[in-house]
């Protein structure tokens, strides 16, 4: 006899039959990998002569879970924010997870109301960015007894387990990069600050930087997150009639405006110009001229982020703080002066 969809036996039968636990057939039933291969066929048979057929009200009944983590991040917006996100998506979907996406457009309280949201939709887990948010939040989520993860950013004292990188010995890399290669004016395009504990940090770290190395003159230019922001600041100092020696782009999508305006306006990157960027995205390897960048272990940091929210969830393992390294690539957007 078929065994009824919403029933919660069905799933406990399967369980009993093969010999493993609720949560071993659930891993199965979702395609995780974490299971074994006789296991697997071992439930799969149990199954078969069960003519058992799950759907996702009844597997959430028989097992308690919903196996749903929630990324709740500023923008989608941003290359690097959809990088972080295909590589959380793979993670978690081969150990048999969904994933739920909100995103805040860098607000603390419009944050506050999405972590709510996703918390309402069953998440078992919620991954942000940075350390710095609405004081509402540890405690909205701690009240969930919902495990959260803060995600780019590197606080080994903070009370919530981080998965990132330090930010400020980042930035104080690639400005020393930059000043090992002779340059002595340097310009730092940077997003705004606001809302944004990341940016803020590579501004400590650029300054740190320039205060160890008295050679450096430093000028600091906020500007939206895009291109066009590369483009009108090139442009502003090609009118004004002053190139800086070097400029470091805290985020890659302002040296692709840089390049783009200094093709329209006949400047040569990096004889008249050196271009730094900060992330190494896809195309930074495929510009013209190629861009030189520090990397940011995007891929590393998403996947470590999401096994370790599936060990927790599925064995229990505790989430520990993991510190990424970040790796600087040469390019011909750069050269010794």
């Amino acid at each position: 006899m078929d065994q009824p969809n919403d029933s919660p036996s069905g799933i406990r039968q399967i369980a009993r039959q093969a010999g493993v636990s609720t949560a071993t057939v659930s891993r199965v039933l979702n395609g995780s990998a974490r299971v074994s291969d006789d296991t697997r066929a071992r439930v799969l048979k149990a199954v078969t002569q069960h003519n058992y057929r799950p759907n996702a009200a009844a597997k959430a009944l028989a097992t308690r879970r919903t196996r749903t983590v929630a990324a709740v991040i500023p923008t989608l917006e941003h290359s690097i924010f959809a990088k972080f996100m295909n590589v959380l998506e793979d993670e978690l979907a081969a150990a048999g997870y969904s994933l739920v996406i909100a995103t805040h457009r860098f607000d603390y309280r419009s944050e506050l109301k999405r972590c709510s949201d996703v918390l309402h939709l069953g998440a078992e887990a919620v991954i942000v960015s940075g350390a710095d948010h609405d004081p509402e939040l540890p405690t909205l989520l701690a009240t969930a007894n919902v495990p959260f993860v803060y995600t780019s950013v590197y606080a080994p004292d903070s009370a919530v387990p981080t998965f990132g990188y330090n930010n400020s010995r980042l930035a104080s890399d690639a400005v020393a990069h930059l000043a090992a290669l002779g340059h002595q004016d340097i310009a730092v395009l940077h997003g705004p600050t606001a809302a944004n504990d990341r940016m803020r940090h590579r501004l400590i770290g650029v300054r740190d930087a320039a205060q160890r190395n008295p050679a450096i003159t430093l000028t600091e230019i906020e500007s939206p997150i895009g291109a066009a922001g590369g483009a009108e600041q090139l442009a502003a100092w090609v009118e004004s009639g002053r190139l800086p020696d070097a400029c470091l782009c805290l985020a890659d999508v302002y040296a692709l405006g840089i390049l783009h305006e200094a093709q329209r306006r006949a400047i040569r990157i990096p004889d008249e110009l050196s271009v730094m960027g900060f992330e190494n995205l896809d195309w930074t390897a495929n510009s013209a001229p190629r861009l030189t960048c520090l990397s940011l272990p995007t891929v590393e940091m998403g996947q470590a982020t999401a096994r370790g929210i599936i060990a927790h969830l599925d064995d229990g393992q505790p989430l520990a703080d993991a510190d990424f390294a970040a790796t600087i690539v040469e390019r011909e957007s750069t050269r010794q002066r």
